[in-house]
């Protein structure tokens, strides 16, 4: 656990964020006001890349084909390592998963890092990297099938949460839409003129909790109807919705995957209708580099920070960082923001992701990361350890769509 790197580096870390700190806190609060959903985060890219901007980054703005997602980088040689930024907000619920705190804690860990390094005269590279689209749509994709993170030493994020742990877990996912197409008739006159595309899902939804049953403790299904009809007294011509298919492992989401694909056409065939079943983005399942987790378990301790005795794989999500983590050895640990029972995606985590107890916790993320990030810079050592790690992890493919198809 102990390291060569010297204490003024983290000193001159605490003591960059510290400077920075109303500016990253009203950064923050403009992203959360914004709540610019996936792939429309305009203003919010604008707003943050512009700040890195002004510390002496230089950025790429456009990246991957995508307007909202960027990179900034300082350095030209020596080892990388690259901060994630999100900045997307969720729909109908705003930034109730804190990606405003994302987005400023990973920008203050790359600013601080690069001034503590060039303070210090040491050689390196530092990346922050603008990933919109968490929220479904997997930014991060494009950015890892491109070789973004590719050459990185460490790849490192925080999430918000109502706990603080150095490690996060967070399950495969595949993102569905679904489309029935029937016919329409009058309801009571004409009922036998009609195919029913309501009937369509609900033979859908019905075969999906029946099918609950047999899935592994470690997999999840569920979704929601977008429109189910038009009036009572017609025939429903058309239902459309989203489903996730979850699993801890991809090989196990490719089975799900399978049969999920089989109880919706199925569905189609038993009512008649014409079926559309898409297959967005699928993100693997997360990696967390041991020796990374090491570093933050040293540091959140450094800054004051008592981790929550967490039970891996109990209470977890997706996130495309899992993608993330199959390129480069990455970490993504949790601060909390908000007491316990309170996390993200509800209205108390929207509001304490505006919090003075939230804006606290970004930027003890941002110092913890931006010393991690100094670990891996100037430690060769744990450099080496953290390539190991990651080396000898269990690897999936990484081109894999989900279905096998």
């Amino acid at each position: 656990m102990t390291t060569t790197v010297p204490v003024e580096i983290h000193q001159a870390i605490h003591d960059a964020t510290s400077a920075g700190a109303d500016e990253l806190i009203s950064t923050s609060r403009a992203i959360h006001a914004l709540a610019e959903i996936g792939f429309e985060e305009y203003e919010s890219s604008r707003i943050l890349s512009g700040v890195i901007e002004q510390h002496g980054f230089h950025v790429e703005r456009g990246i991957s084909g995508m307007p909202t997602a960027f990179v900034a980088r300082q350095g030209n040689t020596g080892p990388h390592v690259a901060f994630v930024c999100e900045y997307d907000a969720l729909r109908g619920l705003g930034h109730a998963c804190g990606h405003n705190l994302i987005a400023t804690s990973s920008a203050g860990a790359g600013i601080a890092l690069a001034r503590a390094l060039k303070a210090g005269g040491v050689d390196a590279r530092v990346s922050i990297v603008g990933a919109p689209a968490e929220e479904g749509g997997g930014g991060k994709i494009p950015l890892c099938h491109d070789g973004l993170f590719d050459d990185c030493d460490a790849v490192l994020i925080f999430h918000p949460s109502d706990r603080t742990a150095s490690v996060q877990y967070a399950l495969a996912c595949t993102h569905w839409e679904w489309t029935f197409r029937g016919k329409a008739a009058h309801a009571a006159g004409h009922p036998d003129h009609g195919i029913n595309a309501l009937d369509a899902f609900v033979h859908a939804y019905n075969g999906v909790s029946l099918w609950r049953q047999q899935l592994r403790d470690d997999a999840r299904v569920h979704g929601f109807i977008i429109e189910g009809g038009t009036a009572p007294n017609i025939i429903p011509e058309l239902t459309r919705g989203e489903y996730l298919t979850r699993a801890r492992d991809g090989e196990y989401l490719r089975t799900m995957n399978l049969r999920f694909r089989a109880i919706f056409e199925a569905a189609a065939r038993a009512t008649g209708c014409e079926l559309q079943l898409d297959e967005r983005e699928t993100y693997l399942d997360l990696r967390s580099n041991a020796v990374l987790a090491e570093r933050a378990s040293l540091h959140l301790a450094g800054v004051g920070l008592k981790e929550d005795r967490v039970v891996p794989w109990e209470r977890t999500g997706s996130t495309d960082v899992g993608d993330v983590s199959y390129a480069a050895p990455t970490l993504h640990p949790e601060f909390a923001i908000a007491d316990p029972g309170i996390g993200p995606h509800t209205h108390g985590f929207r509001d304490a992701a505006l919090s003075a107890r939230g804006e606290q916790a970004m930027l003890q993320a941002a110092e913890v990361l931006a010393r991690i990030g100094a670990d891996v810079i100037l430690d060769p050592d744990v450099r080496r350890r953290v390539r190991d790690a990651f080396l000898t992890q269990p690897q999936h493919r990484t081109d894999w769509t989900g279905s096998g198809e």
